[in-house]
């Protein structure tokens, strides 16, 4: 520890028995052993272990005659201190020092012939010539080995760096940090603590890695009372029209709807986006030869993960034609027909990513020493969009997750 180099040696000494009003005390003090530290109610508590030597005595001058007795006798104290720590909002670090009194570790003798030795005597005059050199010593010590702005800006940087999850399914997660809260320092067990709160927002893509957006700029710390490690990953799942289109056909490519002496049968289908609603063109062949629209919303469905299509109707085009040309087939109910088979299954993909992540962030090295730890503990599907080339299904998995640096 950067105290124990430099409080060392000698570090306290009284060569004259004439100082101090003539006290005929002499007092020499080393460092006995190393400066333990510990946290305590908020504070470092320091235990300085120091090897007395102490000549001691009397000396009576009357009449012309003089007496003395003098003797050399070694003791052992321990000096206490306390430190106060503040973490400032530029993330440097104030410390105050105060002296918390004194233990004996073994006494000088009591009595040199007549002379009583005033030991309380001795340990204040320690205290009090020694008390500001140490706690100067301790507050350098404190404030150059809590480096608490570099090791957070090396966190900061190292988590907005796109992580790739799995090599094999493309999985990346990038985070954007927005702010920085933390609570004070706390210690216990030989372990000092100073636990942050990075708050942003977490991403996850597949495919190719995401580009990097990384703002190298550290902010000012906000000091809280308590910190949540909870986390939101916003992943997207992307179904692109050529997969809505294969499914479709294989649920409507040769089937056939019979009312009364009325029949079509569905030659070939292909899938689109206009605007919110997803159309599904169809070729027909039988009382009507043609092309029939069909327009829905896309939703998700929770009971089997499934994305459908809401309130399917037939499209606007398509009805006014159909009122002039075969009312019949306006009326048929053809619509609620087909949007009942209208189901997209997205669940496997949705709990693959989750159980991909979940395993990831187990132990996952973001940098030189910082690990990330995270926990999932939910899903939630947020209501499907459309987009040029597909529906997007926004996915909300829920979790806590942790930067550790070891």
């Amino acid at each position: 520890m950067m105290l124990n180099r430099q409080l060392n040696g000698l570090i306290y000494e009284d060569n004259s028995l004439d100082d101090n009003g003539g006290d005929n005390i002499m007092v020499k003090a080393w460092k006995r052993d190393n400066i333990k530290i510990g946290f305590e109610n908020g504070q470092f508590i320091y235990r300085v272990p120091l090897k007395l030597w102490i000549k001691a005595g009397w000396k009576i001058e009357q009449f012309g005659i003089s007496l003395s007795d003098y003797r050399e006798m070694n003791a052992e104290i321990a000096l206490k201190f306390r430190s106060s720590v503040i973490v400032n909002k530029d993330w440097s670090v104030t410390t105050v020092t105060t002296s918390d009194g004194y233990e004996w570790l073994t006494k000088p003798t009591l009595k040199i012939g007549p002379v009583d030795l005033p030991i309380t005597f001795i340990a204040d005059l320690i205290i009090k010539y020694n008390t500001k050199s140490i706690n100067s010593a301790i507050d350098d010590g404190l404030e150059q080995s809590l480096d608490l702005k570099t090791t957070a800006r090396q966190a900061w940087i190292e988590m907005q760096k796109p992580m790739l999850l799995s090599e094999e399914f493309g999985l990346w997660l990038r985070i954007s940090p927005k702010s920085v809260s933390a609570v004070p320092i706390t210690g216990g067990k030989g372990i000092i603590k100073h636990t942050t709160s990075i708050q942003g927002v977490a991403e996850c893509f597949t495919g190719k890695q995401p580009p990097s957006r990384i703002n190298p700029i550290l902010p000012d710390l906000t000091t809280v009372n308590s910190l949540s490690d909870d986390f939101l990953a916003n992943v997207i799942s992307y179904i692109r029209y050529e997969y809505l289109d294969s499914i479709t056909r294989l649920m409507l490519i040769n089937t056939s709807y019979t009312f009364g002496k009325k029949k079509i049968t569905i030659t070939g289908v292909s899938v689109y986006g206009n605007e919110s609603k997803m159309i599904i063109a169809t070729d027909v062949t039988g009382s009507i030869n043609g092309k029939l629209y069909f327009a829905g919303m896309p939703m998700y469905r929770a009971t089997d993960s499934s994305i459908i299509l809401k309130d399917l109707q037939f499209s606007v085009q398509t009805r006014n034609v159909l009122v002039k040309s075969a009312s019949w087939l306006a009326t048929s109910g053809i619509e609620k027909m087909i949007g009942k088979k209208m189901s997209y299954p997205i669940g496997a993909d949705i709990h693959e990513t989750y159980d991909m992540m979940a395993e990831s962030l187990k132990k996952y090295e973001i940098g030189e020493g910082f690990f990330m730890t995270g926990n999932l503990a939910g899903i939630d599907v947020q209501q499907p969009v459309l987009a040029p080339a597909g529906i997007i299904a926004p996915v909300s998995i829920k979790g806590k997750l942790s930067v550790k640096l070891e």
